[in-house]
């Protein structure tokens, strides 16, 4: 019987080891989600019939204190609108929602109070167009605002406003780009003249992008935000570029006015890049640049010396550090120089190890290009030693592939981490459970006056308490619009590290008054609301 004794041994440590080993950060809960889009596989262009999701917007529409997501697609239904329930759990309402009259192929969403009501407004991008005329979208395809009326319900009021454009359309973003409070919009046009909409204070707008400098008619215009690079208040605008064409930066210089500072600032490679996102990547409280790039754009399993023969540039996806001087050079970390059919990107603390995290979605799909350099889905890069960036996306849990065009974080079950929702062309959106559980984390919430409402634009720093020493935690910019197509919840999320300190002070600054509030001893793992009201200029 020595034989069964050292077996049931084994099976005694094999059982021990196994509880020793870390669950996974992430579980895939899509089954039990509700989440389900009518979507097919169709190799090449989508046909109508087809749902195929390609934007997103996470907010709380109905006021029930729970995120609710927000799909735009290629092909109907192209809007689907699911109502968060609680426990992980959604359901759809797009019915009587007021969301199902846009027919457009919807790309980008933003999601602001353009009106000043105290309720969440949403514009829709379309990037539609006429067989044979690329600049002009058909009759009723257009881009569209919908006005929010409270609890999930939403009114098209896109003609009366002014803002029913009629050209293809794919990122756009709100911001209050001259100061005085009102949302204004900024539209990135793929073929032709981009649109920046200034807010009239009046329920309409008046389309400047020409007199404040950030036209671009020449480019393929494809993703776009706003963010505060220098301090100065101001929100200033990246825009990406395809086709192997340079992106560009603008200086915001107040009273509508933009100047083009992308050479001078270090950002002037050619590539085709598709998504733009501004975060604070090495807790300076300074904006960091990450942008993405569709390596193979250019052509289908072509090697990069056929496509440089054509004159097509193959880049790979960089991150570049905001030095405080105007310049932004790229960090040489190798592992995230990967040439991939790159789209979206979302920049945050999952881990809660007080550092941001970066990942991106790709098209892993089996007719994605053979020669992009990452292989495997989405990569997911993290810095364990707080320097080394290492990929863990596997090991975290993240297993799916797919045609990934937007990837949003949110906190979708309210228990302080960061899930993860995968929006993908052509196959059914994946939601991912964020497993950290823990308090080393804290919410802020932003309310302005007169800065906007739910505080798009304001900045906000958390700085760690240890004695008489404080010393910061992390910034963040409250932003409409970021990234590839996808607009997040207007709030900032802190990770606050492994061994977080006993209190905490929150400042949050609101540019349209220059007002700073400080909040003093606040505990980890809370949300709290801070107002503009609350503070002097």
């Amino acid at each position: 019987m020595r034989w069964l004794a050292s077996g049931s041994a084994l099976m005694v440590a094999l059982s021990f080891a196994a509880a020793q080993q870390p669950s996974p950060r992430f579980t895939d809960v899509t089954s039990a989600s509700g989440l389900k889009l009518n979507v097919e596989h169709r190799p090449g262009r989508p046909e109508y019939g087809t749902q195929m999701p390609h934007g997103v917007a996470i907010e709380d529409f109905d006021g029930d204190g729970l995120p609710d997501i927000l799909f735009v697609c290629f092909g109907p239904r192209y809007v689907a609108l699911y109502r968060n329930l609680g426990d992980l759990r959604f359901a759809d309402v797009t019915k009587d929602s007021g969301l199902e009259s846009f027919l457009g192929w919807g790309t980008g969403v933003a999601v602001g109070d353009f009106d000043r009501d105290g309720i969440l407004d949403i514009y829709l991008a379309s990037v539609e167009f006429e067989k044979g005329n690329r600049k002009a979208t058909p009759v009723g395809k257009e881009s569209r605002l919908y006005k929010g009326l409270g609890k999930g319900k939403f009114k098209e009021v896109s003609k009366e406003a002014g803002v029913l454009l009629n050209r293809p359309a794919r990122c756009c973003a709100w911001s209050d780009i001259d100061g005085d409070g009102w949302l204004d919009l900024f539209i990135a046009c793929p073929y032709g003249a981009n649109v920046l909409y200034r807010n009239n204070r009046d329920g309409t707008f008046t389309d400047i992008a020409e007199a404040a400098g950030v036209a671009l008619p020449d480019r393929a215009n494809l993703g776009c935000t706003f963010g505060d690079i220098d301090g100065d208040g101001l929100d200033d605008l990246f825009v990406t570029s395809l086709y192997s064409q340079s992106s560009a930066l603008f200086k915001n210089l107040g009273n509508g006015k933009f100047r083009d500072i992308t050479t001078e600032a270090g950002l002037d490679r050619k590539a085709s890049a598709v998504a733009c996102v501004f975060a604070d990547v090495f807790n300076r409280g300074r904006l960091d640049l990450f942008v993405t790039t569709d390596s193979w754009l250019g052509g289908l399993n072509s090697t990069e010396e056929q496509l440089r023969k054509k004159g097509t540039t193959v880049e790979p996806n960089l991150l570049y550090r905001n030095e405080g001087n105007g310049k932004f050079p790229p960090v040489m970390a190798e592992i995230l120089k990967h040439k991939a059919l790159s789209h979206d990107a979302v920049l945050e603390d999952f881990d809660h190890d007080g550092l941001v995290d970066i990942y991106v979605g790709v098209d892993a799909i089996p007719t994605g290009n053979k020669f992009a350099t990452h292989k495997g889905g989405n990569p997911l890069w993290t810095r364990p030693d707080g320097s080394t960036w290492k990929e863990v996306g596997k090991a975290w849990g993240v297993h799916h592939e797919a045609n990934c065009v937007c990837v949003a974080a949110a906190d979708f079950d309210n228990d302080g981490d960061l899930d993860l929702l995968l929006v993908n062309f052509y196959t059914n959106a994946v939601l991912y459970r964020n497993n950290t559980d823990d308090k080393s984390w804290l919410r802020v919430k932003a309310v302005g006056s007169k800065s906007h409402m739910d505080g798009i634009g304001a900045q906000v720093s958390v700085f760690a308490s240890r004695g008489d020493k404080k010393t910061l935690a992390g910034f963040r910019q409250i932003q409409s619009g970021s990234g590839y197509c996808r607009c997040s919840p207007l709030e900032a999320h802190f990770g606050l590290g492994k061994t977080p300190a006993a209190e905490y002070r929150v400042e949050v600054f609101f540019p349209a008054t220059r007002t700073r509030v400080t909040r003093e001893n606040i505990k980890p793992g809370q949300r709290i609301v801070v107002k503009e009201a609350e503070g002097r200029p």
